[in-house]
């Protein structure tokens, strides 16, 4: 979206997503021992996670809406001497065959907007993971210190006018709601931690899909 387009642009706007999640980190040796080879970066921005997972021999995919964004990840990429699957798209209405990957990572994307586009993304999400995939993501949370600023356009989701990443829709998760977005998930972790900037709560997430959607 060109929201993140302008973000990206910018070497101060590129500097907090250089580096992937610790969160993300630990979970590496586990994936690998799980036999997990093939992943979709959900939302991938600069190419923070989709970098790391292709340096621990995963075989990475990513899709993101912002071009610059992808731009930034080829060169990245290609710096690196790494390949990856990497294309413009939205996440509502993914390319990709039925049962197609392993894990799907929706780091700090899928908020970003209504509870029905949100709903959409995680049924493509469903969609696409092979029965038994994860999905590591995370969700935004009303500790979050901007809950409640700027215009609710639905219950727990706001707008925030005039400024660049806010200006659309970001829905605010209580931990209740989670089992009722991620229906169909085994929620194997879920913790409300704050990341990089004072007051961003976000809710990181580990799930397993009980078994194939319908």
């Amino acid at each position: 979206m060109k929201a993140w387009d302008e973000i990206w642009k910018t070497k101060e706007g590129r500097s907090r997503f250089l580096v992937p999640d610790a969160f993300v980190v630990s979970l590496i040796t586990n994936f690998k021992e799980e036999g997990i080879r093939k992943i979709l970066d959900l939302g991938f921005g600069l190419g923070r996670h989709a970098i790391l997972f292709a340096q621990e021999d995963f075989e990475v995919y990513g899709i993101d809406t912002s071009p610059e964004g992808l731009k930034c990840a080829m060169e990245w990429s290609k710096k690196e001497n790494l390949f990856l699957h990497l294309e413009l798209g939205e996440m509502s209405h993914l390319s990709f065959g039925h049962d197609f990957f392993d894990l799907i990572l929706a780091w700090n994307v899928l908020y970003h907007g209504t509870s029905d586009f949100i709903y959409q993304t995680l049924r493509e999400i469903k969609r696409c993971l092979r029965g038994k995939g994860y999905l590591l993501c995370t969700l935004i949370s009303q500790r979050h210190s901007k809950y409640g600023w700027g215009k609710e356009v639905e219950e727990g989701t706001f707008v925030i006018e005039g400024e660049i990443e806010k200006s659309h829709p970001h829905h605010y998760f209580k931990r209740d709601e989670i089992n009722q977005y991620l229906a169909g998930f085994q929620i194997l972790k879920c913790e409300d931690k704050e990341q990089q900037l004072p007051g961003s709560f976000h809710w990181h997430i580990l799930a397993r899909l009980d078994s194939k959607w319908e």
